[in-house]
């Protein structure tokens, strides 16, 4: 499934699990992945290109930390900006699978794994997703285990 039409809002009873949200590309180019690096991140396979070269992975690399970054701006794009998100409490799991290099394409793949109401705040509800980015190939760059509080419908939270 790809992202939903963009009026429809998302309340906590759309994210069933089992569903899943899609969107990409997105790349980081070789200013960008220095940028971050030299901001945040300064480590010489994230900063210096030559320095990059000569070691393990044979070229820059983004910081993992920029990459989950990007995965959170593509989570945005594809469903939250329209969702009835309240917030995040944090994450179960960040897996930092393999190198991101400058220019790859990485897509975005969300699947909701469980949800839960909340029984101190009828309003709202704890929904838990795996969220991946992929390389063109298929094959993950990154996985994280999230999860976030969404607003009840309206309707479903007067009835109660």
């Amino acid at each position: 499934m790809t992202a939903p039409d963009r009026a429809e809002t998302l309340y906590f009873e759309d994210f069933t699990p089992g569903r899943v949200f899609e969107w990409g590309e997105m790349s980081l180019s070789a200013e960008d992945i220095v940028a971050f690096g030299r901001q945040f991140d300064p480590v010489p396979l994230h900063t210096d290109p030559a320095a990059a070269a000569q070691s393990q992975f044979g070229s820059l690399i983004a910081s993992g930390w920029q990459v989950a970054a990007l995965m959170q701006r593509m989570q945005y794009e594809c469903y939250l900006k329209r969702a009835a998100v309240i917030a995040s409490p944090g994450v179960d799991g960040l897996e930092f699978r393999r190198p991101v290099r400058p220019g790859e394409p990485l897509s975005l793949r969300v699947e909701v794994i469980d949800r839960r109401r909340s029984r101190s705040r009828p309003d709202r509800g704890l929904v838990r997703v795996l969220a991946t980015l992929v390389d063109r190939d298929g094959e993950t760059v990154l996985e994280k285990r999230g999860k976030s509080f969404f607003r009840i419908r309206p309707a479903e939270a007067d009835a109660r």
